[in-house]
């Protein structure tokens, strides 16, 4: 007796996707993984850009720090507003922040095996297979099956001539079947994608329903991994690459206008101890405008960086991007486990319990 007889035919396929929305979603999926630059592609077109600007502005703040206590012993120091050295101190630490934000995006966002590490070194022997092609065409099969038998047949490895190509272009040189981008398979999901159609394929000749199982949890972990991978993307395209250029327009513009600050204290420093008898000399009044003037502009400029709106829309981009790939994650394991909770299983009972 068949172990599937007893199967509700019409219930298992109206659970089943259509086989165009399975490859419509394997497509897409391709397509998210393929487009443009891959994130370490990303990462490596902005490095040098990342790597020249934090090594300016770390020139920079020592310009401003040895400027700042490069006084004469014998010439009296004049005193900054309280006002903007407290900007100059949050300047510093939004700094801090930035970089240590930039350096973690590229440390983890940046890399496509931080959730995988062991994809660092084994992605070289993974090849790329018609993934989508082989778990479509088995999902039409299944949709179309006509009686428990011949859905048996499917299951257990009854291929169309069709199927049988594909599984062997898929499986050429004896390498299993893969997700359909290297980069997916560096991914935690991507490599749990590839490990479970494998087993789907072998275990597809045993009288198990698990074969189905392991394919339904293939194409939803495959999309997950694309969803990671997208993810990635949209952190350092519209985070760590913002960042970066905040740094390199921003803090250097704030850094070089700090930097005349303290140069025309200094100047004006010495004017004043040369004049310390003649308050209204023309050049001390001058080099005293200076100052001011410098005082003035680096206030702005530094009041604009510091804005809380520009710095905490960031943040919402970095915090969106997380929350739209996990709320996908909860959608599609939901409908995972809903699929296989649909997978009718008969138990043998153990002589034991009889």
């Amino acid at each position: 007796m068949s172990f599937f007889s007893s199967f509700d035919l019409k219930s298992i396929q109206d659970s089943l996707p259509s086989v165009g929305q399975v490859r419509d979603t394997f497509s897409e999926s391709l397509a998210k993984v393929n487009a443009g630059k891959t994130v370490e592609q990303f990462k490596e077109s902005i490095q040098p850009f990342t790597s020249k600007t934090t090594q300016l502005i770390s020139e920079q703040v020592k310009q401003v720090q040895q400027l700042a206590n490069n006084t004469n012993p014998n010439v009296e120091v004049s005193e900054l507003p309280e006002d903007y050295l407290q900007l100059e101190a949050n300047c510093d630490l939004l700094l801090k922040l930035y970089t240590d934000l930039i350096q973690f995006t590229n440390e983890t966002y940046g890399k496509l095996s931080y959730d995988y590490p062991p994809g660092n070194y084994a992605i070289n022997k993974i090849k790329d297979a018609n993934v989508g092609g082989v778990i479509g065409a088995k999902f039409n099969q299944l949709r179309n099956a006509s009686s428990p038998q011949e859905l048996e047949k499917i299951l257990l490895g009854g291929n169309n001539n069709g199927q049988q190509q594909q599984q062997q272009q898929a499986t050429e040189g004896g390498v299993s079947i893969q997700p359909t981008s290297p980069d997916l398979a560096k991914t935690l999901f991507g490599q749990l994608s590839a490990i479970t159609i494998k087993h789907s394929e072998e275990l597809k000749a045993s009288e198990n329903p698990l074969s189905f199982a392991l394919l339904q949890v293939s194409s939803i972990y495959h999309e997950i991994g694309v969803a990671r991978l997208d993810q990635d993307k949209k952190i350092m395209s519209d985070v760590n690459q913002a960042l970066v250029v905040i740094l390199n327009e921003q803090f250097i513009k704030v850094n070089e206008l700090r930097k005349r600050v303290y140069a025309a204290r200094s100047s004006f420093d010495v004017i004043r101890a040369k004049y310390e008898d003649d308050p209204e000399n023309e050049d001390l009044i001058a080099k005293e405008d200076e100052l001011v003037n410098a005082t003035e502009v680096a206030v702005l400029e530094m009041k604009k960086l510091l804005r809380p709106s520009k710095n905490i829309d960031l943040l919402k981009v970095f915090v969106k991007a997380q929350k739209e790939y996990f709320e996908l994650n909860a959608k599609k394991l939901a409908e995972l486990l809903n699929s296989l909770n649909k997978i009718p299983v008969e138990d043998e009972v153990d002589e034991e319990e009889e």
